[in-house]
């Protein structure tokens, strides 16, 4: 999910991790809707198959407890088996080696990338299906970045986890995703295969986004300009969120635009 900030993308990634209470639609897991309140045996439950990485490791990691502590909690909770054996295996899953030496350390005795792979590894111990990532190489540099991305792909293949990654970056979204949804204030504009979405944008957001990113061979030119803000959220426009943005933007752009069907993807404007 890509999209600038203020969008609105961390907030729903926190709506489907019910963090915060919807206000409206429903949230489908395996195809089947789930209650707006669970029950205590539902909700473990939930929290098992479905589990968050957040932006930041050091605010997602409690400062006073040793790394074995922050691994065996999920274990408690869920009442799983707590084993040293299962501790060492999912911290060799997101490659921290050797594992007894990273057990009885502290999170500020790590570096970022450590302490992110730490999140990592807390989030998988108890073999979710889903999860849900929060930018989480945001906060860390691009040699460990890449790294942080290449240990998402290995968890996808290797544990058969599903990932929910929110990002401003498109490269890193073309590079790890199979779809990717462009979000612009609070709306879904532009849904497709990710190669499909960055190489041929259709959505003028998405063309924004392409032409903002980085590009050696395309030098410094620009064929879109980007003119004013976003819109408020607390009081949205009735048409295109975009349409004072867009140089392509028509008279219809001011009334309600729907969510299309365009080969093969799916794109919220007018020039479809």
């Amino acid at each position: 999910m890509v999209g600038e900030s203020g969008c609105g993308k961390t907030t729903l990634l926190r709506v489907l991790a019910r963090l915060y209470e919807p206000t409206a639609g429903k949230i489908l897991l395996f195809g089947e809707e789930l209650p707006r309140r669970l029950n205590r045996k539902e909700e473990l439950k939930f929290r098992k198959l479905v589990q968050m990485v957040f932006q930041d490791p050091f605010a997602s990691l409690n400062p006073t407890k040793r790394i074995s502590h922050i691994l065996e909690r999920p274990l408690k909770i869920h009442r799983i088996e707590n084993e040293e054996q299962i501790l060492k295996n999912v911290l060799e899953d997101v490659e921290l080696i050797p594992p007894e030496s990273f057990l009885e350390k502290f999170p500020h005795e790590l570096s970022g990338g450590q302490r992110q792979r730490i999140v990592f590894a807390r989030a998988i111990i108890t073999k979710p299906k889903i999860i849900l990532a929060d930018e989480p190489t945001s906060m860390l540099d691009v040699s460990i970045k890449s790294g942080i991305l290449n240990l998402m792909l290995k968890l996808k293949e290797e544990h058969g986890i599903s990932f929910l990654h929110v990002t401003h970056d498109l490269a890193a979204a073309k590079y790890i995703s199979n779809r990717i949804v462009v979000m612009y204030a609070g709306l879904i504009v532009e849904e497709g295969d990710a190669k499909e979405i960055v190489n041929r944008p259709m959505h003028p957001y998405t063309m924004l986004l392409r032409e903002a990113a980085p590009d050696p061979d395309r030098g410094s030119s620009t064929t879109l300009v980007d003119v004013g803000e976003p819109p408020s959220l607390i009081d949205p426009p009735l048409g295109c969120p975009f349409e004072p943005r867009c140089k392509y933007a028509k008279a219809e752009c001011k009334e309600p635009v729907q969510l299309r069907e365009v080969d093969g993807r799916k794109v919220r404007c007018v020039l479809y």
